[in-house]
């Protein structure tokens, strides 16, 4: 029971320790797409998330709405990189 108990705690260091090193994110970018369940319609937003992941978006959380869904994206960069923004006038 003992060395179980350990184990665990062992185990529970190491996470700490990983989660130590991770550097600090801060989120730059939020995006909403939304998907119709239209076999017409559906490619569009599939075609719209796929394009936001491999801009360096990750899926945050997705949202079952009447008529389809809503997928929440986020995009994160490392807290001591710099992010430019450009701004259209």
């Amino acid at each position: 029971m003992e060395n179980e108990s350990n184990s665990k705690i062992e185990k529970m260091e190491k996470d700490i320790k990983k989660l130590k090193k991770r550097q600090p994110r801060k989120m730059t970018a939020m995006k909403f797409v939304g998907v119709a369940f239209d076999p017409e319609k559906y490619k569009a937003g599939e075609a719209e998330i796929n394009e936001a992941l491999s801009e360096g978006f990750e899926v945050l959380r997705d949202f079952e709405t009447g008529g389809g869904i809503v997928i929440a994206l986020g995009k994160w960069e490392n807290k001591g990189k710099t992010v430019e923004k450009q701004w259209n006038n």
